[in-house]
């Protein structure tokens, strides 16, 4: 398994980076691959903790009612690798909760999109 370290960004750039990697449960099954990242209209250091990732689950869409747009909360990281990012929720907290986040959430038309 790749070194996996407590994410701390500092930068919009810091989020940008994350875009095109496989996301994985805390238990370590692949829920998806992040396609988008959604910057709030605000500066760093400000805008830490509030954007959000448009997850592509692929074959997992399932844990998420079926919907292939997910809006995965930056909450909900627990750290970050070099090739992944690794959420602190397991697969069968996913599968409970995971229709929660495909729901635009309110405000987002006012995000950035990369």
């Amino acid at each position: 398994m790749p070194a996996v370290a407590t994410w701390t960004p500092m930068t919009h750039a810091d989020y940008d980076a994350l875009k095109g990697l496989d996301v994985f449960s805390a238990d370590g099954e692949k829920v998806g691959v992040i396609g988008e990242i959604l910057h709030p209209n605000t500066e760093m250091p400000a805008a830490r903790g509030k954007h959000f990732f448009l997850l592509d689950p692929g074959l997992m869409k399932d844990w998420f009612g079926g919907f292939n747009q997910v809006y995965l909360p930056e909450s909900t990281i627990d750290a970050v690798g070099t090739d992944r990012v690794t959420l602190g929720v397991t697969a069968d907290q996913i599968k409970q909760r995971g229709q929660e986040w495909t729901v635009e959430p309110t405000g987002l038309r006012n995000y950035r999109r990369v």
